[in-house]
């Protein structure tokens, strides 16, 4: 009889982001949130600005109407997504499916104007308010951010920050 202490490190694999939109602020989103260990995937409808010389970091790229790809994506409860589209109807087309999902994290960027609308769309569409409650609108942390780099730590600070806090039971 003697005692045996055992340490149990589990190995888990890169946190899963989903970056819907190949704009000026997924670029910087894309290589910060690589480096901190995310496993990204850029999606969006435009090859020119979805390939491999803008988002050389990204683990995966996809290219076609966000609609038709939605079933491609395997979403889990340790998947991140980030809504950063082109425009408003991109938006809403994402963030509908999006607040669907069971990803552990949900944002879309916008001013709270734009996502005010957005939100009004969708919950005249059917869209439960408790789904449209857990997305990260406006998305960040508040720094104040202006440029896109800038806008893009605030961005991976709260991503890094869900990360690491407890998940809140869906019941």
């Amino acid at each position: 009889g003697g005692s045996l202490d055992i340490f149990v490190e589990p190995i888990l694999p890169d946190p899963a982001l989903f970056v819907f939109g190949a704009g000026h602020v997924a670029q910087p989103l894309v290589q910060m949130a690589s480096i901190v260990g995310f496993k990204a995937t850029v999606i969006d409808d435009r090859e020119m600005f979805c390939n491999k010389e803008r988002f050389p970091l990204a683990h995966k790229l996809l290219v076609g109407e966000f609609s038709n790809l939605f079933s491609q994506l395997p979403i889990t409860r340790s998947s991140y997504l980030v809504i950063v589209t082109r425009g408003h109807l991109h938006d809403q087309e994402v963030l509908e499916w999006a607040c669907l999902t069971e990803a552990r994290y949900v944002g879309m960027i916008g001013s709270r104007h734009k996502i005010k609308i957005l939100f009004k769309n969708l919950e005249e569409k059917g869209l439960p308010r408790s789904a449209l409650e857990r997305v990260h609108a406006p998305i960040g942390i508040d720094i104040k951010a202006k440029t896109p780099e800038e806008i893009a730590v605030s961005i991976v600070a709260e991503l890094i920050k869900t990360k690491y806090s407890v998940p809140q039971s869906s019941n």
